[in-house]
């Protein structure tokens, strides 16, 4: 069976990434996968690669899973374009974990496709988890279980006729989040709602009147710069009057989507802190070619609140200051990170747009 599903992984995905951990260490090894630093990490990579139009597999074990789940839940209302499967090893007798956990729930907490592996059909099966991934825009979940993995199966791994990929698609700007869940039970579920879109609920945020970022989307915008936002206030620039921004997957994605992706990476401060900073570690490590900006306020902008100053903990990146927005346009071959220091307008609210 380890043979049979990783010659599949090989002949089905564009890329694969892993954590490595009883049962599925063997299999990841022999795929050939990449090592990232965390789950949430390897998932946001897969999403990257996705962006652009790439197949990809994240395997990691059960409890793995539940280090992920922010952007696995995030993806399935904001859309992929490759499909994304991800394969997660359950050691059904605890033999190398600290639980037996049983990841086929996860298929109902995010609303996404579980595939059982078939041992009759191995590559069918990964092909069946692509395509139904494509079809619902959404990470696709395959379940294989440390017995599964043991079992010894002759054969081969004998593709079945490609077809044609039908690729995923992206939640339109013009929908509110509700919209955006709306249509993504459609794509599940079967259901025919019409979507909430912004121009039917008449109203949509945007940045504060004397936002100090501003600058920097109106430059991304009209310079046409593909870039990967990170939540927060800046996720408000995907919207009018700006219109920038592939996706966002979640609080602290943008990091290493960004470094498979778009090569561009706006995230706020307290995202960095809160959860992308093993990514920026690990794109780092890797020597990926990404530039972060890292918007830096001292404070959580959407809830309210002060956050840690973000210099103290990224020293060994070595920010420079962001003072010319041209570098935004040139290539690199190595990770660069710049701060863009400013401060928030007192009393100042988002502003609502209305239609």
């Amino acid at each position: 069976m380890m043979r049979l599903l990783t010659d599949s992984i090989r002949a089905l995905s564009d890329t694969s990434y892993t954590v490595p951990g009883y049962p599925i260490t063997e299999l990841a090894g022999f795929s050939g996968s990449i090592l990232a630093v965390n789950e949430k990490t390897a998932m946001e990579y897969a999403l990257g690669d996705s962006l652009m139009g790439r197949r990809s597999v994240v395997i990691v074990k059960n409890v793995g899973v539940n280090a992920l789940a922010d952007p696995l839940v995030n993806a399935t209302t904001q859309g992929l374009i490759g499909g994304v499967v991800l394969i997660s090893g359950d050691d059904t007798e605890a033999e190398g974990s600290q639980n037996r956990q049983d990841t086929r729930p996860y298929s109902q907490v995010a609303s996404i496709p579980l595939i059982e592996l078939d041992a009759s059909d191995v590559y069918g099966s990964l092909e069946r988890a692509f395509r139904e991934s494509e079809r619902c825009s959404r990470v696709a979940l395959m379940r294989v279980t440390d017995i599964q993995l043991k079992t010894g199966i002759k054969g081969q791994c004998i593709p079945a006729a490609p077809g044609d990929r039908k690729h995923g698609e992206l939640a339109g700007r013009y929908l509110t989040m509700k919209g955006r869940a709306e249509r993504a039970d459609n794509l599940f579920k079967g259901e025919n709602v019409e979507p909430e879109t912004v121009q039917s609920r008449g109203c949509t945020k945007t940045l504060c009147k004397n936002c100090p970022f501003k600058p920097l989307f109106e430059y991304i915008s009209e310079e046409g710069i593909d870039v990967i936002l990170d939540t927060g206030c800046a996720l408000l620039a995907m919207k009018d009057p700006y219109n920038i921004g592939l996706a966002n997957y979640g609080l602290g994605s943008s990091v290493a989507v960004a470094a498979r992706s778009a090569g561009i990476a706006i995230t706020g401060d307290y995202a960095l802190l809160h959860s992308g900073m093993n990514a920026l570690a690990d794109v780092y490590e890797k020597r990926l070619p990404l530039i972060t900006v890292v918007l830096k306020n001292n404070r959580m902008g959407m809830t309210g609140g002060d956050t840690a100053d973000i210099t103290k903990y990224i020293g060994w990146a070595n920010p420079q200051v962001f003072n010319d927005m041209s570098v935004l346009k040139e290539s690199v071959v190595e990770p660069k990170t710049f701060i863009f220091e400013a401060d928030c307008p007192e009393g100042e609210k988002h502003e609502t747009i209305r239609y």
